[in-house]
């Protein structure tokens, strides 16, 4: 499945007056694209209750088992896993043009499996993220604390741009904003409405679809990469410089961190899956963490979910299963591309090789993988391949649940 159909402003777009503006809407395709044949009889019957083909009882998949997004050269791909009885992952992207500055964003959210419809939250959290993050680039300039997040049913709070750069006249952006401070009003706009979209389906009395959170705005060779829970984000690179961007919001790694217990010891622990923040009715009220990247290098930013990395955690063998786009050669046509557009696309083949790599080591969960290529401005052959600046006073997410409370993410 493919999505990003543009959308364009009235007026001459080429020129350059205009902005161009694309987006996956993985909601709306899932909504009208009913259950794919039987892959057994070919039946296209609506399936029983219980998912069975009426004909023939094999299990009807369900078109959200696995989900191809292309927009651009960026591209994104979800799966049920081996085991899950549905897809609770879902992913979004975003692309501006405007003026010749070209603005991505994309978004990863995990449905909490102990928490009920997890599928709904990831659902709308993804979506929220990338509409904000669009609609706050069109703004006429950058508000310079952040965006409130006030839901009908759950008041989360103002979440605050934290450590605000001053201005920088010489950088391309809006006034007075600069490419980092208008980036991190980006992410603040789409980790808010995230939030607030997530809480907004709570109902009170245990009912609190919950999802992680896992998102990153880019612009030329800036990014700030932004997250709540346990999806992860990497930096691919063909040079060696590929690592780790964020920190699992989880019972393992904050045991680690504080000395408790080695990594190794914590990751097999019973308890490690815990999450100590993630986005729903009844979540912790704090802003989600942000660093800002800056690369010298071309590369890949990958965001996803932990049914990837649970399987692939080393940045250097993602990087190795991402090489068809970090090489920068097109690859032959993708097995069961369903349109030319599939076909040939270089980060769509990165993606379904590192998919294809965690459900051949077992991939029991969702799974869920989104690239989007990073190329740095030409006059950046003095920075080092990837910098990293920690975003926020504290990289601890608060009191460590010692008793393992809190969601299980499992």
């Amino acid at each position: 499945m493919a999505g990003g159909s543009p959308t364009r402003g009235t007026g001459d777009a080429e020129t350059g007056d205009v902005p161009l503006v694309a987006r996956t809407d993985l909601r709306a395709e899932l909504a009208e694209g009913g259950t794919p044949p039987c892959p057994q009889c070919g039946d296209t019957a609506p399936p029983a209750a219980d998912g069975a083909c009426a004909t023939c009882g094999t299990h009807r998949p369900a078109l959200r088992d696995h989900v191809e997004l292309t927009l651009g050269d960026a591209a994104a791909v979800t799966d049920r896993g081996l085991r899950r009885r549905r897809n609770e992952d879902a992913v979004e992207l975003g692309r501006r043009l405007d003026r010749g500055l070209e603005t991505w964003v994309a978004v990863v959210c995990d449905g909490v499996a102990s928490a009920r419809r997890g599928d709904e939250a990831s659902l709308v959290a993804v979506g929220a993220a990338v509409g904000a993050a669009l609609e706050t680039a069109a703004a006429p300039a950058t508000p310079p604390t952040g965006f409130p997040v006030v839901s009908s049913t759950h008041d989360t709070g103002p979440i605050p741009v934290v450590g605000e750069t001053e201005p920088d006249p010489d950088t391309p952006g809006r006034a007075g904003t600069g490419v980092g401070g208008e980036l991190d009003a980006l992410a603040t706009a789409a980790s808010a409405a995230a939030a607030t979209a997530a809480a907004d389906l709570g109902h009170g009395g245990g009912d609190s679809p919950a999802c992680t959170y896992v998102a990153a705005v880019v612009r030329g060779g800036d990014a700030v990469v932004s997250w709540v829970g346990d999806s992860r984000a990497y930096w691919l690179a063909a040079d060696g410089s590929s690592r780790l961007l964020t920190t699992d919001d989880s019972w393992a790694e904050e045991i680690a961190a504080a000395g408790i217990m080695s990594r190794e010891e914590a990751a097999r622990d019973r308890r490690a899956h815990v999450l100590t923040r993630w986005l729903g009715r009844d979540a912790p009220g704090a802003p989600a963490r942000t660093r800002r990247v800056q690369v010298g290098v071309p590369g890949l930013l990958l965001l996803c979910s932990d049914g990837l990395w649970n399987h692939l955690p080393d940045p250097d063998v993602l990087a190795r299963l991402a090489a068809p786009a970090l090489g920068g050669d097109v690859p032959p046509p993708v097995p069961g591309a369903e349109d030319d557009e599939l076909a040939g696309h270089a980060v769509l083949a990165a993606a379904t090789a590192l998919l294809a790599a965690a459900l051949d080591d077992g991939g029991s969960d969702n799974a869920t993988v989104a690239l989007v290529p990073v190329v740095p401005p030409a006059d950046a052959g003095d920075r080092p391949s990837v910098a990293v600046d920690a975003r926020g006073p504290d990289e601890r997410t608060g009191p460590i649940p010692l008793d393992g409370r809190g969601v299980v993410d499992r």
